[in-house]
């Protein structure tokens, strides 16, 4: 098997699980496909899942992008690496600063 082809197949896969999750958060309000968060602790949780949700989407469609751009050999074996660990983890960070930005005050 191709290299190229494999890199295509690893992050279209990954990147439709995050279309899917995205679109999941974003247009259904499906807040239950995140674990760990306290949901009563935030104060509107549509603005909270339209805001993670396209923090997901964005990053399917460029993980999508990069595979097919790496394997279309228009990015070196590193830039792809770099580009995709970075947008893998970038919904962590979204749903981090969600959960700071929507968060009930204690007073």
């Amino acid at each position: 098997m191709d290299t190229g082809f494999l890199i295509l197949l690893i992050s279209c896969l990954s990147g439709f699980i995050y279309l899917i999750i995205g679109y999941l958060l974003s247009f259904k309000q499906k807040a239950n496909v995140l674990n760990g968060i306290d949901f009563s602790k935030i104060t509107d949780l549509t603005a909270f899942c339209k805001y993670v949700g396209n923090s997901f989407l964005l990053s399917g469609v460029v993980q999508i992008l990069v595979g097919l751009l790496a394997y279309l050999a228009y990015l070196n074996l590193l830039m792809f690496v770099a580009i995709y660990v970075f947008f893998s983890t970038l919904p962590i960070v979204n749903v981090v600063r969600a959960m700071r930005k929507f968060q009930k005050s204690t007073s």
